[in-house]
């Protein structure tokens, strides 16, 4: 699943797969701006079938907070 999440940021933000790691954060990519925040979000649910609750997606800081939403969602 860090391999498609990897996939998915590197899409979006333009940048090689080889440049990320799960541990990226916002602090990490240049390219991890406002707008490229809410593309992100509307990827990952898209394509890892999640869904982030509204509220929380100002807590999202590092991809490997996503793992977080696809744990729970397989395991619900």
């Amino acid at each position: 699943m860090e391999d498609k999440i990897l996939e998915i940021a590197s899409k979006v933000f333009g940048v090689s797969k080889d440049n990320l790691s799960i541990e990226s954060n916002r602090d990490d990519i240049h390219e991890w701006d406002s707008l490229a925040h809410l593309n992100l979000i509307a990827e990952m649910e898209e394509q890892l079938n999640i869904t982030i609750p509204f509220e929380e997606i100002g807590n999202i800081r590092s991809l490997k907070d996503f793992l977080r939403y696809f744990d729970e969602k397989n395991n619900d």
